[in-house]
């Protein structure tokens, strides 16, 4: 996979990094994504937080969001057993399909 260097802006300070050319638009996103968190944060704010401290609600905003996502897609063990007991239906109902036999 090629590699790219790039520039990612955030909070005001540019960082240097390396990552998969493919990755780029991600990184960019993400990148517009948290500045316009911290720039939320220092309109609500004001001079009351300083940039750490709204880089670090940004991010602990994040982590929320995500993790939130992440529960939300999780299956529960109700999820699985309705699914199981779904399968074993369907498996019931294709077996009592009479096979047709090939013809030459």
């Amino acid at each position: 996979m090629a590699k790219q260097k790039i520039s990612l802006k955030v909070g005001g300070k540019s960082y240097q990094m390396t990552i998969d050319s493919d990755k780029e638009e991600i990184y960019r996103l993400a990148e517009r994504e948290v500045n316009n968190s911290v720039g939320k944060y220092q309109k609500i704010f004001g001079e009351s937080f300083t940039m750490q401290d709204c880089l670090a609600i940004a991010a602990l905003q994040s982590n929320i969001n995500y993790i939130t996502i992440s529960k939300q897609n999780e299956l529960g063990d109700e999820d699985m057993k309705a699914l199981d007991e779904l399968s074993k239906r369907l498996d019931q109902h294709l077996n009592r399909i009479p096979k047709k036999k090939a013809t030459k």
